[in-house]
């Protein structure tokens, strides 16, 4: 089994220290430590009301300071209060689309997991990862563990949605803050705002630096796919269907979010249907897909999602149509999360990425594989293989006309079976050394 070594493009900043000066080994400076010593002189010295009489106010710095907790405003205009990120040491959330987040600022603050990860999902993460216990989800009408939440002193929980947040969501968030008493703070996590939700998180969670290097990142991503797809004239965009189900008679019409990162790639999405709002997958015929005749097919995978990608390409009755026939029906890749959906978070950046290039490698002019190794080193805390890569990306590498950079050198494993070898030992030691 392969194992991949820790990368070291990412640095995790504690929080700012109390004060200014030069820290310590203990994130303090010195005058943010004689500060402190006053202030918590003072404190011992006169009751509570003496101290408020004396300052005049009760202030949020004082807060900061003193109870070790700070105010915050989230996307709805909430006022949570949290503490603050010295003293933070276990979160959840209530979805996979806001672990993803919290995993791939600071991970080893996740209480649990909200996800259910198969083996070929794990081998593209962290060792630790599937050490986590699993607390429950929110999303699809599932539940969370409340009990555990409590028990395990779960200190903040995040909801984020990939869509405006709605009066639903805060009533969510406010029942779940009620039972419990762990404050919830509700995110705006949707495509055009992901920079932003990255940059607040970073702020709650004591991780700026992080959260703008990624927020920078991904708004650089979207910018030169944006860029490189208006090139593309519109005669000359592609159409593509995107099966989904286990037969691969379920889509996503363009105004779902779930077709998001096919827009904004710029494919030419055939699918004429309705949407199915929330989960979308909405149901269609074998006859509409061949009247549509599609010249790509983006399929789900057969292995991880249950996917007709192998259906597509070797039953008869898909055999007519231009994808099936030109062999361009490509998996769209799944671990560990998937490259174009559900969740539909930062993962779908990698995504709009694999298939600008795969639909238009002349506009959109990048290797994959670098490409790949990179977002999976940067945004999963995973160094994987170039043969890794090229199983993740499967037939669509190179895209039409190109010719491959990299093939496959036979020493190292697939995506199914390696792991990236990071302990939490291991991950606090990088952290450290990149601080």
């Amino acid at each position: 089994m392969h194992r991949g070594k820790m990368s070291a493009n990412a640095s995790l900043v504690s929080e700012n220290s109390v004060g200014g000066g030069t820290p310590n080994a203990c994130g303090m400076s010195r005058r943010g430590f004689i500060q402190f010593g006053g202030a918590l002189a003072l404190s011992v010295a006169l009751p509570l009301g003496g101290l408020s009489a004396l300052t005049g106010c009760r202030s949020a710095a004082g807060d900061e300071l003193l109870l070790g907790e700070r105010t915050i405003t989230d996307h709805t205009g909430r006022e949570v209060t949290v503490p603050v990120a010295s003293s933070l040491e276990r979160v959840y959330f209530t979805s996979a689309l806001a672990q993803v987040f919290v995993f791939s600022l600071i991970p080893q603050l996740q209480a649990g997991t909200a996800i259910t990860f198969s083996q070929q999902e794990l081998a593209m993460m962290p060792d630790y990862m599937a050490d986590l216990p699993n607390l429950g989800s929110l999303s699809s009408n599932g539940e969370i563990d409340r009990e555990e939440l409590i028990a395990r002193d779960v200190q903040v929980v995040f909801s984020i949605s990939g869509t405006d947040l709605t009066a639903s969501n805060i009533s969510e968030a406010e029942k779940l803050q009620d039972q419990t008493g762990i404050p919830v703070v509700l995110v705006d996590g949707s495509f055009s705002r992901i920079a932003e939700a990255y940059r607040f998180l970073g702020d709650i969670l004591g991780c700026a630096d992080r959260a703008e290097e990624l927020a920078t990142y991904l708004e650089d991503v979207y910018e030169n796919v944006s860029s490189a797809v208006a090139t593309v004239p519109e005669s000359e965009r592609v159409s593509v269907y995107y099966a989904e189900g286990p037969l691969g008679l379920q889509t996503e019409p363009d105004e779902s979010q779930h077709a998001l990162a096919f827009a904004v790639a710029g494919a030419k999405n055939v699918a004429a249907v309705d949407a199915n709002q929330g989960l979308g997958m909405s149901n269609v015929s074998l006859e509409q897909v061949i009247a549509w005749d599609p010249e790509v097919i983006v399929a789900w995978d057969d292995a991880i999602r249950g996917g007709a990608d192998e259906i597509i390409r070797t039953k008869d009755t898909w055999a007519g149509i231009r994808a099936v026939k030109n062999e361009r029906v490509y998996t769209m890749p799944n671990a560990p999360f998937a490259w174009l959906d559900r969740p539909p978070g930062v993962n779908r950046f990698i995504g709009i990425q694999w298939l600008a290039n795969m639909l238009y490698p002349d506009a959109y002019d990048v290797d994959m594989v670098d490409v790949t190794r990179d977002f999976y080193s940067r945004m999963y805390w995973c160094d994987i293989t170039v043969d890794q890569a090229l199983d993740l990306l499967g037939n669509s590498y190179p895209p039409v006309g190109r010719q491959a950079k990299y093939t496959y050198s036979g020493d190292g494993a697939q995506s199914g079976s390696s792991s990236s070898g990071l302990s939490s030992d291991a991950l606090t030691q990088r952290q450290a050394g990149a601080d």
